[in-house]
């Protein structure tokens, strides 16, 4: 019967989630293919789990768009990066997470809009 307690053990971690845990993004703000009338002061991911952010990029028709990402904040599952002002247009993040508990490298990319304020014709 011992040889079965090991097996048992590792079901467990399985079963509970532990072992297979990763940093998932649950939401974004800008949300993916949001199209926007005003451009976003920040960039918000929220991630199912305690996170630090190992790369962001941001780029607009295939030019790369400056971020600050601090890579000694503490692990959140809210991150927050300020962001410059952005030209109307559309954005491309891509992301790559660590996740605080194991390790695990996630990441992800989305799309969102910025769009052109209406022309008054008065």
């Amino acid at each position: 019967m011992n040889k079965y307690v090991p097996l048992a053990l590792i079901a467990a971690l399985f079963a509970s989630g532990s072992a297979v845990a990763h940093a998932r993004l649950l939401q974004s703000s800008p949300a993916p293919n949001a199209q926007l009338l005003a451009a976003p002061r920040n960039l918000i991911l929220t991630f199912s789990e305690a996170a630090q952010l190992a790369v962001l990029r941001i780029a607009a028709s295939g030019k790369q768009i400056a971020v600050v990402l601090d890579h000694n904040a503490k692990a959140s599952s809210i991150v927050t990066v300020a962001l410059p002002a952005l030209q109307p247009g559309n954005y491309l993040v891509e992301w790559s997470a660590l996740a605080a508990d194991d390790g695990h490298i996630t990441h992800g990319q989305f799309e969102f809009s910025l769009l052109a304020p209406p022309q008054n014709t008065n």
